[in-house]
């Protein structure tokens, strides 16, 4: 019996060792002459960046270190009119736009080579409406200040643990996370939306329920820049529960089966609670939370994930905002390749490709973690379907491929072993995968991600950005 486990972040719970080092890139290109003397005009509104300015590349960075994109102009906006007046701009000088809130984006999405990137990290604040119960916050907050924000008012939003990721865009995609079972997903609990399109444009969802509709996982960096979001909220539990289990020195062959255990195990787990499931190297880490106290059904399931584990750690009660600040994760830029390994049915659509990708991991060059995580619950409650975007509902589970190094020389390495583990799943018929974790190398993304909603989500980028002013390498095309 181990003893409790410090106060780790999550990713450090997921890496154990894995030191996470900062580093600002020791390159940029400064614009000519001849560039500088066209630069775009801030003014209070909106500040914009050109290479060869002391604040560029603080606002350049993004967490993903082995992102390099270096954009001609960055557009810090103040407020609503700022964006605007960035996009105009963005229109005027014929520059793609690509939007950062919390630049968690894995694939960098939130920056580009060349044009401009829209920097909403200023626009912030939340505001928590007593009487509705209603947050509206701006597209800049991040999620471990929503969460500090709102436990004044013993409330919450269903979101993610990561502290450094923007609501914004978590919830463009759809976001889950520890509470999506009891809750649903983030986007489920969006009321309205203002959005400055492509032309420069503001709309508000109150008078376009097909705008909402959208933003309900339909992705971000599509067709427009959020500017305001309002949720409803949901009490704050009490308690934040943890359990966790380690099984080490396992073999392909004993860690497939410890995953059809675990997935048989997941199928009656209450929907307060929430599982995963993390192979890394040889050693598997399953972590269970719990909102409520131990039910009948949970203590069972307790009970056989300990059988066999070579580590159990004490079972941690915590009140509600420390207990999730544990796995807040870390706030540093870091080298990494992670991606969506697929959603899943259940055991059987992993079963013969397990032992195989199980192998890749073990051999694995670089530090590579294939975790699984429960979906099910509010997140596939009838009618659902119809009021989002999001279309993967009927999955009860959902795996993210996740590499990390330490040099930038590595990363080929760390791509290579993505793309073998990608090309496997795909052969054995995963195909849908998670937005809010691309891969640039998904050929089929516009249905892997968006299924059959992809074309209504086209006559959106046709009506609100006809000229594909926002765009990425995976943005929705008109």
């Amino acid at each position: 019996m181990s003893n409790e486990i410090p106060d780790l972040t999550r990713r450090q719970f997921l890496l154990d060792s894995l030191v996470l080092a900062a580093s600002i890139p020791a390159f940029y290109f400064p614009l000519s002459a001849e560039a500088d003397s066209s630069a775009p005009v801030s003014s209070g509104n909106v500040r914009f960046l050109l290479r060869n300015d002391a604040a560029y590349l603080k606002h350049r960075q993004i967490f993903n270190k082995r992102i390099t994109a270096m954009p001609k102009v960055i557009a810090v906006a103040a407020n609503e009119k700022g964006v605007q007046e960035a996009i105009l701009y963005a229109r005027q000088a014929k520059l793609p736009v690509a939007v950062k809130s919390g630049g968690h984006s894995f694939e960098g999405f939130s920056t580009n080579d060349g044009g401009l990137m829209l920097d909403l990290s200023s626009m912030n604040k939340p505001v928590y409406n007593r009487t509705s119960k209603h947050l509206l916050i701006q597209p800049g907050a991040k999620l471990g200040g929503v969460y500090e924000y709102l436990k004044q008012y013993g409330r919450l939003i269903p979101a993610g643990s990561c502290a450094g990721v923007g609501v914004a865009g978590l919830t463009l995609g759809g976001g889950y996370g520890f509470f999506a079972r009891q809750f649903g997903l983030t986007c489920d609990s969006l009321q309205r939306v203002r959005m400055v399109d492509g032309q420069g444009k503001l709309h508000d969802s109150a008078s376009d329920p097909e705008l909402l509709w959208a933003c309900k996982g339909g992705g971000n960096g599509n067709f427009g820049i959020i500017t305001e979001l309002e949720f409803i909220t949901h009490p704050t539990p009490q308690y934040f529960r943890s359990y966790r289990y380690k099984y080490k020195n396992l073999t392909p062959s004993s860690a497939t089966k410890l995953a059809e255990k675990w997935f048989g195990l997941m199928a009656t787990l209450p929907n307060t609670a929430y599982g995963s499931w993390i192979l890394n190297g040889k050693t598997l880490t399953v972590l269970v939370t719990d909102t409520a106290p131990p039910s009948a059904a949970l203590k069972t399931i307790l009970a056989k994930l300990k059988t066999g584990a070579n580590e159990v750690m004490t079972p941690r009660k915590d009140a509600f905002l420390p207990g999730i600040q544990r796995f807040k994760g870390g706030v540093e830029p870091m080298y990494f390749k992670n991606v969506s390994a697929g959603y899943y049915n259940s055991f059987n659509d992993l079963k013969s490709t397990l032992p195989v990708i199980c192998e890749k991991i073990m051999a694995s060059r670089v530090t590579t973690l294939l975790q699984i995580n429960t979906m099910g619950g509010a997140i596939n409650k009838p009618g659902m379907e119809k009021t989002a975007a999001y279309p993967h509902r009927k999955f009860g589970f959902l795996g993210e491929l996740q590499t990390y190094y330490d040099r930038e020389a590595q990363g080929k390495a760390a791509e290579q072993v993505v793309r073998d583990i990608q090309g496997m799943l795909s052969k054995s018929g995963i195909t849908a995968h998670y937005r809010n974790y691309p891969d640039v190398e998904i050929t089929d993304w516009e249905h892997a991600y968006y299924g059959e909603n992809y074309p209504r989500l086209q006559a959106l980028k046709r009506k609100f950005d006809p000229d594909n002013v926002i765009r990425h390498p995976q943005s929705v095309k008109g």
